[in-house]
């Protein structure tokens, strides 16, 4: 089989990461596809096994600083800055506020602070240690400071300084739209991308178009050799030209994955052509691509573009001969995408497959050109006013109308079932049509229907800082207590903002399943939890939200129920003693306090085998009012400060699980000493620390580290 050549190399890589079910499933491939296989096809294998393995390590950085980073990229977010670029030739980045000096192809002398890349800390957020891993990156410095810069040196340093010029002109002159689909387009530059766009064309699965991407390049192939037919030069000069040139721009837009394969393939077509030589297997081709990039950069086996550009280039060139009309191309496309995508996309479009066929026509074949003609003759910038207004005009409808599908939280196992079904459809579509497909649709529903029935009763403490947000699934009922919340500086402009409803919350929900919330509770009006209203509610419709019948700060409330009303949201006033639920009692206030957080309101649960208490921000001279009551798992109150959460409460509840929802090194010092003496020879498990802590099946365990034994 001509995908063989990318196999053994993936194996030995997969095996020096210790990726023990990644090395099965190469295996069983490899037994598949070795055999028939020339004499050549093999050495050249192992050759490229042997350069990976006598490939130096990358050298740590020496412990004291300061250091010579060579900046390759910056990013400007507010006040806010990431640089990424390399200290003596290993790659990683460092972040800042206030970074004044320091731009691309200079290099700066710098001293910051150590850090580890964060691991994923709620499902369905963002894997910072996984994304560095797939990057290359190894390290990454907090509060940098830079002391002196000067130009780098040599041709890397001045095409960086040029096309960081270039990118300055473009954010002067043009409409902020245009630049950031220029810069995007024409230099795989994605600094402008704000939060609203970049969602948008994640859900309809058009982010491959906003990046420069393999079929970016093959246009580039066509211009050249369009613009060079009229030249007076020789076949194989025209040749060499577009050679240089495509390298070069491969290059200059910094040689990210799909990039990389895409001149590597261009290259060695056009190189080869230079002798006579045509490739009759692209296949072939692309395998032997793919495995000299792995030779060059192992890490990219764990790189998410890598594995598209590659596995989604063979999709086209394995079906090129089933396809007639582009839209069942770009369904089965986006299908077979889920592969790599259901794991860590929390949702998907059912619009994407037309998203992708108009898509793609619409920025390939128009604003492309006309974004390098504008870039060229800035006087036909308006050209593209009508164009992308109505693009994003689009976007909005489909936000407003939100079509779209939830992603269970799925394994790798679930993706090579998927895998599987979705290929043994192929098969069949040449030869009974409607069965292939029938098979491909079924595999796609019963992986859902799967995920969906084996789900168990959940409470779930999500990672929001020095917040709370808590999910509770029973039975057919979704709800959430709380959505967390960070301050803003409202005078800071920033391009993306974290939002803990939108950037938490609502991801995690989609990522169970769900498109709804039953209910959503909010203790008490403090911004730390309800701060992520506006974002969680924008993401995701909610039936009915819950208030606290007692009021403390009238103007907080009126505050918050217009905000309610803009949304139109039902909304229910609790007191202790409601029964929103059978399995849920609401414990207190039964009279008002003198300030929300004596007001907050405090639940006992009863989900799936466990019983739960959560008292919200309730401090201790108001806990006099929770009954008596034997209960499996309590949440510490106010964040485990020391007047919540009294020794006398705790002896009388009895925990056997105590979970406390807290930032890293926040201001408050929270949890407090005295309080962690109090809980002392408990289960304890706190989010700052264990990430999002999830109780289910009679036990509780954080995401962060191993689960806690029952």
């Amino acid at each position: 089989m001509p995908l063989y050549p990318l196999l053994p190399i993936s194996l030995f890589i997969a095996g020096m990461y210790g990726s023990v079910t990644l090395c099965l499933l190469l295996s069983v491939a490899i037994a598949f596809t070795c055999r028939g296989q020339s004499f050549y096809a093999h050495i050249g294998a192992v050759l490229l096994v042997l350069f990976v393995f006598v490939r130096p390590d990358a050298e740590p950085l020496p412990e004291d600083g300061p250091y010579l980073f060579a900046i390759e990229s910056r990013r400007d977010n507010g006040l806010s800055a990431r640089l990424y670029g390399q200290i003596a030739g290993t790659e990683g980045v460092l972040t800042g506020r206030d970074v004044a000096l320091g731009r691309p192809g200079e290099t700066c002398l710098v001293t910051f602070t150590d850090s580890a890349f964060a691991p994923l800390r709620n499902t369905g957020g963002f894997d910072e240690a996984a994304w560095a891993h797939g990057a290359g990156l190894m390290f990454k410095g907090n509060d940098v400071s830079i002391e002196a810069c000067q130009p780098s040196k040599g041709l890397n340093g001045r095409l960086l300084r040029w096309k960081e010029r270039q990118l300055t002109r473009i954010e002067a002159t043009y409409r902020t739209d245009v630049a950031l689909y220029m810069e995007a387009l024409l230099f795989g530059e994605s600094r402008l991308l704000d939060e609203e766009t970049s969602f948008s064309y994640r859900v309809t699965g058009l982010l491959h178009l906003l990046v420069i991407s393999g079929s970016h390049i093959a246009l580039l192939v066509l211009a050249f050799r369009w613009l060079l037919r009229g030249f007076p030069f020789r076949r194989e000069t025209k040749t060499q030209l577009i050679i240089t040139a495509v390298t070069l721009f491969g290059w200059l837009t910094g040689f990210s994955p799909p990039v990389a394969r895409a001149v590597l393939v261009a290259d060695l077509l056009l190189g080869l052509s230079l002798f006579g030589i045509h490739v009759r297997d692209p296949i072939r081709l692309l395998s032997w691509c793919g495995a000299m990039l792995l030779a060059m950069q192992p890490y990219l086996l764990w790189n998410l573009g890598f594995q598209l550009t590659i596995v989604m280039t063979l999709f086209l060139l394995v079906t090129r001969s089933i396809w007639h009309r582009p839209f069942g191309l770009a369904i089965y496309a986006q299908w077979f995408g889920l592969i790599f995508l259901w794991s860590v996309q929390p949702i998907i479009s059912v619009l994407a497959p037309m998203y992708n066929v108009v898509g793609a026509f619409l920025i390939s074949w128009i604003v492309i050109p006309l974004a390098l003609l504008a870039f060229i003759v800035p006087a036909v910038e308006p050209l593209l006013y009508p164009i992308l207004d109505g693009l994003n005009g689009t976007f909005r409808l489909h936000h407003d109308w939100q079509p779209w599908l939830p992603l269970h939280e799925s394994t790798l196992w679930h993706a090579v079932a998927l895998a599987t079904g979705l290929w043994v459809g192929l098969i069949l579509l040449e030869w009974k049509r409607w069965t292939g497909w029938a098979l491909a649709l079924g595999s796609l529903l019963l992986l859902h229907v799967t995920l969906e029935w084996t789900e168990q009763p959940r409470v779930t403490f999500l990672d929001v800082g020095q917040g709370d947000a808590i999910v509770v699934e029973y039975g057919e009922v979704t709800g959430a207590i709380d959505v967390g919340g960070v301050y803003q500086d409202p005078n800071e402009q920033k391009r993306s903002t974290y939002d803990p409803g939108a950037d938490v919350v609502a991801p995690y929900i989609w990522k169970r399943g769900e498109r709804r919330l039953d209910f959503l509770l909010l203790t008490h009006a403090d911004h730390d939890h309800i701060g992520g209203l506006t974002g969680l509610l924008d993401a995701i419709p909610v039936e009915e939200v819950w208030l606290s019948a007692e009021v403390a700060d009238h103007d907080k409330r009126d505050e918050l129920l217009a905000i309610l009303a803009e949304y139109d949201v039902p909304v229910r006033l609790l007191s202790a003693g409601d029964r929103p639920y059978p399995w849920m009692w609401v414990v207190a206030p039964d009279e008002s306090g003198e300030d929300e957080n004596a007001n907050s309101v405090s639940l006992f649960m009863k989900v799936g085998g466990l019983s739960y208490l959560l008292t919200g921000d309730l401090p201790d001279t108001r806990e006099e009012m929770i009954p008596t009551v034997d209960v499996d798992v309590f949440k510490l109150g106010h964040h485990g400060a020391e007047s919540s959460s009294s020794h006398e409460l705790i002896e009388r509840v009895d925990p056997e699980w105590i979970v406390v929802s807290v930032g890293a090194n926040n201001r408050y010092g929270h949890p407090h000493p005295d309080t962690l003496e109090r809980i002392e020879g408990r289960r304890l498990l706190r989010t700052d620390e264990d990430g999002m802590v999830v109780c289910e099946r009679n036990r509780c365990r954080g995401i962060v580290t191993k689960a806690v034994p029952p």
